[in-house]
């Protein structure tokens, strides 16, 4: 791809190489057994690598890469596994709620533990624990109607937390939580909303249900269950009540690193389905050459190079300090609605082979799915588009 650097092309190739020798072989057997022993072996190999810090700054134990960079990393992850690829993705969306609110304190007590365990056989993880049963995109949006039932009440010398959260990408196996609670249930999630981090061996914390997933396998997805937990007034990221502030914020740069991850399940989509049209014959020739296969062919390759420009575009918004709730949004929103189409063409094209367990093709489609529904729906992305669009047109 045309306008990258030498050392970013460079470290694409690395990361493709990781990627082809870490993850491809482990692909198929995590999806197949998510518990399976590979995956500590996977994080271990990632921890080693860097994979799993690469956009954390190299002072607090991290590679330091810019997001352009980071979203060609991701990629290449995410074209070999997709549930990899959050594996690894979801400890820095853990982490960034700690690192955005300017808590040196929690920085230093919290994220340093963290990296400074990747250079061991046991490194540790972050999570983000937001969504609820009864607070998915309510929640996102602040509509006021939205409630959040995860409560955080005042106690002497700091706050005591009690609900549940669902589907946290990584919650059963993360050491540090970053939880939002409410101080109110009957007030507007704009102002009445809290971030708290929470180290997982804190009393009244316990991971619930871990849910069995139809993609991204790899990744596993928990009920985190808060019961009493205490925390210390130290451990509130940002000012009290304003969560939902810092989560728009995160929003605006954890959407770049989604769309990322649905960009490299289209690739890997659209080059499984050309290198099978290109070798498959009928008719005294390689399908590729017939006209209905080439249009479908076509529009996947549309779709890739689409994506990848809004996901570098917004990448780079981010890089130069200006995160953009629209651009990420956008790029989230198109490129997993690529991922999608891409995988449901890859299908066709290969047809009954498409269909089998074995060839990875059907797992695209459902890695791909998720990617349309995590880090607010896309019908929720597209409201806050036109909310950005409206905001800019002074409406």
């Amino acid at each position: 791809m045309s306008g990258l650097s030498d050392d970013q092309r460079q470290i694409q190739e690395w990361a493709r190489e990781f990627a082809r020798r870490e993850i491809a072989p482990r692909a198929l057997v995590l999806d197949q057994d998510p518990e399976s022993p590979e995956r500590e072996a996977l994080l271990r190999a990632a921890a080693r690598a860097g994979i799993l810090g690469s956009n954390l700054p190299e002072a607090l134990g991290g590679a330091g890469h810019d997001p352009v960079t980071s979203s060609l990393i991701t990629e290449e992850l995410a074209a070999e596994c997709a549930g990899c690829a959050v594996l690894f993705g979801a400890n820095m969306l853990g982490l960034l709620p700690i690192l955005l609110s300017g808590n040196f304190g929690a920085i230093e007590r919290f994220v340093r533990p963290v990296t400074q365990s990747w250079e061991t056989d046991r490194p540790k993880l972050a999570a983000l624990a937001a969504t609820e049963p009864d607070a998915g995109s309510d929640f996102i949006m602040g509509h006021p109607g939205g409630r959040m039932r995860t409560r955080v009440e005042k106690k002497d010398g700091g706050y005591v937390i009690n609900g549940r959260k669902i589907f946290i990408s990584n919650g059963s196996l993360a050491s540090v939580v970053t939880v939002f609670a409410t101080h109110d249930p009957a007030a507007s999630i704009r102002e009445s909303m809290s971030c708290f981090v929470v180290p997982s061996d804190a009393e009244g914390f316990s991971v619930g249900q871990v849910f069995d997933k139809m993609g991204q396998r790899a990744a596993p997805a928990a009920e985190l269950v808060f019961d009493d937990v205490f925390v210390p007034e130290e451990n509130r990221l940002g000012n009290e009540g304003g969560g939902f502030a810092l989560n728009r914020l995160i929003m605006s740069v954890t959407r770049t690193p989604i769309g990322a991850i649905a960009l490299g399940i289209a690739r890997s989509a659209y080059e499984k389905a050309l290198a099978y049209a290109e070798s498959r014959r009928q008719g005294g020739g390689p399908i590729v050459r017939h006209q209905a296969m080439e249009i479908m062919l076509a529009d996947m390759a549309i779709r890739v190079e689409a994506a990848r420009g809004l996901v570098h575009g917004a990448a780079a918004s981010l890089a130069a300090g200006r995160p953009s709730l629209k651009l990420s949004s956008m790029a989230k929103t198109f490129a997993s609605d690529s991922a999608v189409a891409n995988a449901l063409d890859a299908i066709q094209i290969l047809g009954g082979y498409g269909y089998m367990r074995e060839y990875g093709v059907e797992k695209l489609l459902r890695d791909a799915k998720l990617t349309q529904i995590y880090e607010g729906t896309n019908q929720i992305n597209r409201f806050e588009i036109m909310e950005q669009v409206a905001a800019e047109r002074g409406a």
